[in-house]
């Protein structure tokens, strides 16, 4: 019973380093618990370390801890970080298959960092534009669309209740995906302002 008591400790150490921006020192302390035999602790080791070096840009590094966070904990927000950093690891088609289990998934049970789903499908269209990958966001922006032409009216109010980011920061990220023109058209159809 004292290891797990050491091993649960040294995960919330690990945990609150990542989450105070001390990232090295979170996946440091995380290392020793990657590939233990409590899946539980093991999971989120593997996802504090993959998102740690996630955001120190070490996306090759990051994979497979992503991955095992994928296979230990088959959870929402897992199959998103894991395909959001195969995507600037140039890796497409892989973060596409990922990228499918997000919709196929659920939030893990009491996490308190769940990300609505639109601001997942947001921030991956993003990852696939700075990556070049504009096809490919062209249609994630189209999912996208459909979700605001579903909400109809926007005003700010309506698409935070649905969990989408303002509609004119979504507009930002596309207007070079499309002519203008043509998404003159389509707000003019499909949203009322």
């Amino acid at each position: 019973m004292g290891f797990v008591l050491l091993k649960k400790r040294r995960l919330l150490k690990a945990e609150q380093s990542y989450m105070g921006g001390k990232r090295t020192l979170a996946i440091k302390l995380a290392k020793p618990l990657l590939n233990i035999k409590d899946q539980e602790i093991a999971h989120a080791a593997n996802r504090i370390s993959g998102l740690a070096l996630y955001k120190l840009k070490k996306y090759p590094e990051s994979l497979p801890s992503l991955e095992k966070a994928c296979q230990l904990g088959n959870y929402q927000h897992n199959w998103f970080n894991y395909a959001v950093s195969l995507v600037y690891n140039g890796n497409l088609e892989k973060a596409e298959e990922a990228f499918q289990n997000v919709y196929r998934t659920q939030v893990q049970p009491g996490y308190v960092h769940a990300t609505p789903l639109p601001i997942m499908l947001f921030q991956y269209l993003k990852g696939l534009k700075d990556n070049g990958f504009n096809e490919i966001a062209k249609d994630r922006a189209g999912e996208m669309k459909q979700m605001y032409a579903g909400v109809g009216v926007l005003n700010g109010h309506n698409e935070r209740s649905k969990g989408l980011p303002p509609y004119h920061r979504f507009r930002e990220q596309i207007a070079d995906l499309y002519q203008a023109e043509e998404l003159a058209e389509w707000e003019k159809k499909h949203l009322r302002f």
